[in-house]
């Protein structure tokens, strides 16, 4: 079993109680090199576990060992006078490539930071993290909490369940000796998913290259639920070397790329777009797991 190892600048240290769940560490290394320090959170069981803090203008730079899984925890700071939800924003950089992080969370009943301020319930999302050495810088981007606290985990996301999407074309994807089921998702025209929460939710992405699209192309997938943006990513995919559409020889699909969300209880329809491309089309998946409990 690997260590994950941070390493931050200055930043006064703080004790928070706190309840949380364990997680199992996968092969890789994680290394912070620029940032505040981390506080020590104390779980239920006074058990202390590390939390740096990502404030305005103070972001948090790190070196990840892939490839592996990193699962990035995160809880607010929680901001006086918010009741209710409290949304908030994270980027997530490698290089120039931002991956905007949209998380929604509520008070904890069970959680405290020093003096005795709130903290929001613990929210995550996973990253894949290539081969190699790869540095990442986290900032927080917007919402009314001014400061994020945020732990790793060398962890993987659990297998999920396929769910079908409604007002898309069927593909068969073959990628060595594995096939599956991917929808055709035309630029500009939205898809639409029906899920029942409290659940998570993993969106796989694929461009379709057509004879005469060149290079590795841009694209911004999004999920609305009425008018508003539950998830939204931009993404680069090139060629696939190995995959095909077995119903579709005319199409090319790119490399996977992914988008993952959370929903709460209740009965949520779900649209999806693709755009920011020069693409016609692409392929989504979408695979559901089972909520989590939150504190």
């Amino acid at each position: 079993m690997t260590n994950v190892e941070c390493r931050m600048s200055n930043w006064g240290r703080g004790l928070f109680t706190i309840a949380i769940l364990a997680v199992v560490a996968l092969a890789g290394e994680v290394k912070v090199t620029a940032g505040a320090k981390p506080v020590d959170l104390s779980i239920v069981r006074r058990v202390s576990v590390a939390y740096h803090p990502v404030a305005t203008g103070s972001p948090l730079e790190f070196d990840a060992e892939g490839p592996c899984w990193l699962r990035v925890y995160t809880r607010p700071w929680w901001p006086v006078g918010v009741d209710g939800a409290l949304k908030y924003g994270l980027s997530l950089w490698l290089g120039d490539v931002e991956r905007p992080v949209s998380l929604e969370t509520g008070l904890s009943t069970s959680s405290y930071g020093p003096g005795g301020r709130k903290v929001g319930e613990w929210r995550s999302f996973f990253v894949q993290v290539p081969e190699g050495t790869n540095h990442y810088r986290l900032e927080l981007a917007n919402g009314r909490a001014d400061t994020v606290g945020v732990r790793f985990a060398l962890q993987a996301p659990q297998p999920g369940r396929p769910v079908a999407i409604r007002g898309a074309r069927e593909l068969t994807l073959a990628d060595g000796r594995d096939t599956s089921r991917w929808f055709e998702l035309r630029t500009g025209q939205a898809a639409r998913l029906e899920l029942t929460g409290p659940c998570r939710v993993r969106i796989g992405a694929r461009l379709n290259f057509e004879p005469g699209l060149p290079g590795a192309q841009n694209f911004v997938l999004t999920v609305q639920e009425g008018k508003s943006v539950l998830a939204r990513r931009n993404m680069k995919a090139a060629r696939s070397p190995s995959a095909a559409y077995l119903n579709e020889p005319g199409l090319v699909p790119s490399s996977e790329r992914t988008l993952r969300f959370s929903l709460p209880s209740g009965r949520h329809d779900l649209t999806l777009l693709l755009g920011g491309t020069l693409a016609k089309s692409g392929a989504v998946a979408a695979e559901v797991v089972a909520g989590e409990k939150y504190e």
